[in-house]
């Protein structure tokens, strides 16, 4: 059986702590939701604390909606870390990266990082998406506490 640290995706490339409070949110976020429907449940009380609970519905559609569609359009299954870990995994710098070009607003940079992870036919609806997520993210980030937490990993797909 293939050592899951040499699995494509997995490789540490960098830390949540030397990068941007709004980043390091976005990439436990995306831990949290694909950890359990209680991480998801977190999620969601982050986006109605920050947002209300009507827009935190529609912030967290645009959120759920961005990494079913990577996730359900990827060549591979994507590789996480665990929800106390402080590395970032390649996977989890290029969702990253993707969403933070989105956000600055250059969208064809954002396109052409997602097509890392896409065909390319889906890579720019998921550019786009990104930039809202991006925003929303930013907002959550500034307006509300970290919601990192340490649970239980039991996701095979899942590093230290």
């Amino acid at each position: 059986m293939k050592d899951i640290e040499h699995t494509p995706g997995a490789s540490v490339v960098g830390r949540l702590t030397d990068i941007a409070p709004w980043e390091a949110e976005l990439i436990l976020s995306i831990r949290l939701w694909m950890d359990s429907p209680e991480g998801q449940a977190k999620i969601w009380n982050g986006f109605a604390r920050c947002f209300g609970a009507s827009d935190g519905r529609l912030e967290l559609r645009r959120f759920e909606t961005l990494l079913t569609s990577i996730c359900s359009t990827a060549r591979r299954p994507l590789i996480r870390h665990g929800l106390g870990c402080d590395c970032i995994g390649s996977d989890e710098a290029i969702l990253w990266t993707l969403v933070r070009e989105a956000t600055r607003g250059d969208l064809l940079e954002a396109t052409m990082i997602a097509s890392l992870l896409v065909p390319a036919r889906h890579a720019e609806p998921i550019a786009l998406m990104a930039a809202k997520v991006g925003q929303a993210m930013q907002r959550l980030a500034r307006d509300a506490p970290a919601s990192a937490s340490t649970q239980s990993q039991t996701e095979h797909r899942i590093l230290h």
